[in-house]
């Protein structure tokens, strides 16, 4: 078995639960190969030594060899590391040494457990949707798809404008600051943040949240996953910010960008004893309430 390591930065408090999971997969005998900057990071500055050990840089160098991906930090470095698997179907899992950890569920106090869950294959994987984007014509956009979010935003001071249509058929104009549009998976990230409703992982559904708007009754909506989004931005600046996830580009302004859902999706590994709803109450502290007796 060969797992692949993405990590970027982690805190000096689990340099020991590093070495013990080095510790714990060689024990299992699982080859591992980890992402070249994070194996110097963990080197240089917390003293981890991953001598020996095959390193990767590029998605061809992962797909083929892997047969998961394990990533090392909070819910951002999560969504890195799908970047590095790309359509290959390796599952991905997540041990979270950041904060809130919704996608990276894995904990430091149970990681042993997991370690020997992942080794023995005793999970589930979770296939969830992507979003692939395109802007105009020949945009170079490295890997144009999202398991979370892709968003529209200003780069000035002024709000943009942006006319959205489902389908070719004209939806409405958002004055705002911007514009997000989520999958399932992503409605508990920035969507939430602005109001979007959360929608569960295996809806065939996404959310087109505005950020901001100057409008009393633009409301976030829901639409069919099989809908091609296509938005006209109109703005002042010279350019307009771009993210994917985690990744964002500028791109020049007054452009046309489209949205479709990804021709592949996302294997998330999902261990026993833990779910969706279950994250959302533990993590979000999703219908919390004193009076309940659980």
């Amino acid at each position: 078995m060969i797992i692949a390591l993405y990590g970027r930065t982690v805190g000096a408090e689990h340099a020991e639960n590093i070495r013990l999971m080095f510790k714990l997969f060689a024990m299992h005998n699982v080859k591992l190969m980890v992402y070249a900057p994070f194996a110097d990071y963990l080197q240089s500055n917390l003293g981890v030594a991953s001598s020996g050990i095959e390193r990767f840089n590029t998605p061809p160098e992962v797909k083929g060899k892997a047969s998961l991906m394990l990533s090392l930090g909070g819910d951002g470095t999560f969504l890195e590391s799908v970047s590095y698997v790309e359509d290959s179907e390796i599952p991905v899992a997540g041990i979270n040494f950041g904060r809130l950890g919704f996608l990276a569920h894995i904990t430091s106090e149970n990681m042993a457990t997991a370690i020997e869950q992942l080794v023995n294959g005793d999970y589930l994987v979770e296939k969830r949707s992507a979003l692939h984007l395109s802007i105009d014509e020949n945009s170079p956009l490295g890997f144009p798809y999202a398991l979370n979010d892709i968003t529209i935003q200003k780069k000035g001071v002024a709000m943009i404008t942006i006319n959205a249509y489902i389908d070719g058929e004209f939806l409405c104009t958002y004055w705002a600051d911007g514009l997000i549009v989520s999958t399932p998976t992503g409605s508990t990230a920035y969507s939430l943040s602005v109001g979007g409703p959360i929608v569960s992982p295996k809806s065939n559904a996404f959310a087109i949240s505005p950020i901001s708007p100057h409008n009393l009754t633009l409301r976030p909506l829901i639409i069919p996953d099989c809908s091609v989004l296509t938005f006209e931005v109109d703005t002042r600046e010279q350019e307009i910010l771009i993210s994917l996830d985690s990744r964002s580009i500028n791109i020049p302004g007054n452009c046309q960008v489209k949205m479709v859902k990804a021709p592949f999706r996302v294997g998330i590994v999902n261990l026993k004893d833990t779910g969706y709803f279950k994250t959302l109450r533990n993590k979000l502290m999703w219908g919390i309430d004193s009076r309940n007796p659980r």
